[in-house]
Protein backbone atom coordinates (compact mmCIF):
# COMPACT_ATOMS: atom_id res chain seq x y z
CA UNK A 1 0.00 0.00 0.00
CA UNK A 2 3.15 2.21 0.94
CA UNK A 3 4.31 1.52 -2.57
CA UNK A 4 1.22 2.73 -4.59
CA UNK A 5 0.82 6.20 -2.26
CA UNK A 6 4.16 6.89 -3.30
CA UNK A 7 3.43 6.15 -6.71
CA UNK A 8 0.57 8.25 -6.77
CA UNK A 9 2.51 11.10 -4.98
CA UNK A 10 5.18 11.56 -7.45
CA UNK A 11 2.73 10.90 -10.49
CA UNK A 12 0.76 14.06 -9.17
CA UNK A 13 4.45 15.86 -8.55
CA UNK A 14 5.67 15.16 -12.26
CA UNK A 15 2.42 15.94 -13.49
CA UNK A 16 2.51 19.28 -12.04
CA UNK A 17 5.98 20.06 -13.80
CA UNK A 18 5.92 22.87 -16.24
CA UNK A 19 6.67 21.62 -20.12
CA UNK A 20 7.51 24.93 -21.06
CA UNK A 21 11.45 25.48 -21.43
CA UNK A 22 10.86 28.92 -20.15
CA UNK A 23 8.77 28.14 -16.94
CA UNK A 24 11.54 25.23 -16.28
CA UNK A 25 14.68 27.30 -16.38
CA UNK A 26 12.75 29.54 -13.86
CA UNK A 27 11.47 26.98 -11.85
CA UNK A 28 15.34 25.57 -11.35
CA UNK A 29 16.11 29.46 -10.96
CA UNK A 30 14.20 29.71 -8.01
CA UNK A 31 14.64 26.25 -6.44
CA UNK A 32 18.11 27.18 -6.72
CA UNK A 33 17.84 30.05 -5.13
CA UNK A 34 15.49 28.84 -2.33
CA UNK A 35 18.23 26.45 -1.75
CA UNK A 36 21.36 28.99 -1.35
CA UNK A 37 18.85 31.14 0.99
CA UNK A 38 18.13 28.21 3.21
CA UNK A 39 22.39 26.85 3.10
CA UNK A 40 23.13 30.52 4.17
CA UNK A 41 20.32 31.14 7.10
CA UNK A 42 23.25 31.05 9.57
CA UNK A 43 25.53 33.40 7.88
CA UNK A 44 22.72 36.03 7.87
CA UNK A 45 21.07 34.84 11.47
CA UNK A 46 23.91 34.49 13.86
CA UNK A 47 22.51 35.07 16.69
CA UNK A 48 19.13 32.78 16.36
CA UNK A 49 21.96 29.82 15.14
CA UNK A 50 23.71 29.72 18.25
CA UNK A 51 20.99 30.57 20.72
CA UNK A 52 19.42 27.57 18.63
CA UNK A 53 22.41 25.34 19.05
CA UNK A 54 22.06 25.79 22.96
CA UNK A 55 19.01 24.99 23.01
CA UNK A 56 19.27 21.61 20.85
CA UNK A 57 22.71 20.55 23.08
CA UNK A 58 19.77 20.52 26.03
CA UNK A 59 17.46 19.28 24.30
CA UNK A 60 19.57 16.17 23.46
CA UNK A 61 20.85 15.89 26.75
CA UNK A 62 17.26 15.69 28.49
CA UNK A 63 16.21 13.50 25.91
CA UNK A 64 19.14 10.95 26.58
CA UNK A 65 18.27 11.20 30.53
CA UNK A 66 14.59 10.46 29.98
CA UNK A 67 15.34 7.47 27.49
CA UNK A 68 17.96 6.29 30.43
CA UNK A 69 15.54 6.59 33.19
CA UNK A 70 12.95 5.16 30.88
CA UNK A 71 15.35 1.86 29.68
CA UNK A 72 16.37 1.42 33.62
CA UNK A 73 12.69 1.77 34.86
CA UNK A 74 12.12 -1.46 31.96
CA UNK A 75 14.88 -3.46 32.76
CA UNK A 76 13.94 -3.23 36.67
CA UNK A 77 10.07 -3.85 36.06
CA UNK A 78 10.90 -6.80 33.43
CA UNK A 79 13.99 -8.36 35.67
CA UNK A 80 11.27 -8.55 38.52
CA UNK A 81 14.29 -6.91 40.64
CA UNK A 82 15.47 -3.98 42.26
CA UNK A 83 18.91 -2.62 40.44
CA UNK A 84 21.50 -0.74 43.20
CA UNK A 85 20.84 2.35 40.95
CA UNK A 86 17.72 2.92 42.75
CA UNK A 87 19.38 1.53 45.75
CA UNK A 88 21.59 4.31 45.33
CA UNK A 89 18.86 7.02 45.02
CA UNK A 90 16.66 6.17 47.75
CA UNK A 91 20.06 5.77 50.63
CA UNK A 92 19.83 9.76 50.96
CA UNK A 93 16.44 9.55 51.61
CA UNK A 94 15.10 6.25 53.70
CA UNK A 95 18.07 4.28 53.95
CA UNK A 96 18.03 1.89 50.99
CA UNK A 97 14.25 0.39 51.30
CA UNK A 98 13.16 -1.12 48.29
CA UNK A 99 10.06 -0.60 46.52
CA UNK A 100 6.15 -2.10 47.16
CA UNK A 101 5.99 -4.94 45.04
CA UNK A 102 2.12 -5.46 44.08
CA UNK A 103 0.64 -9.14 44.70
CA UNK A 104 -1.52 -9.74 41.94
CA UNK A 105 -2.46 -13.33 43.07
CA UNK A 106 -4.00 -11.75 47.26
CA UNK A 107 -6.15 -8.90 46.10
CA UNK A 108 -8.24 -7.18 47.93
CA UNK A 109 -11.38 -7.82 46.07
CA UNK A 110 -14.30 -10.52 47.17
CA UNK A 111 -15.87 -12.87 44.31
CA UNK A 112 -19.33 -10.54 45.54
CA UNK A 113 -16.92 -7.59 43.84
CA UNK A 114 -16.25 -9.57 41.26
CA UNK A 115 -20.00 -10.24 39.78
CA UNK A 116 -21.31 -7.59 37.37
CA UNK A 117 -24.52 -5.54 38.65
CA UNK A 118 -25.74 -5.65 34.69
CA UNK A 119 -26.74 -8.59 32.99
CA UNK A 120 -28.27 -7.24 29.75
CA UNK A 121 -31.72 -6.71 29.15
CA UNK A 122 -34.24 -9.00 30.28
CA UNK A 123 -36.93 -11.15 27.99
CA UNK A 124 -40.36 -9.61 27.92
CA UNK A 125 -42.61 -11.88 30.10
CA UNK A 126 -45.42 -11.50 26.88
CA UNK A 127 -42.72 -13.39 24.47
CA UNK A 128 -42.46 -9.76 22.95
Amino acid sequence: MGLLRIATVAAIGIALLPSDKEQQQRLYDRAGATAEWVVTFCDRNTTVCTKSAEVWTQFVAKAQFGAQLAYEMAREHYAGGVSTASLKLDDSKSGGVAPAVLERDSGTLTPLDKTPNWHGKQPNRNGI
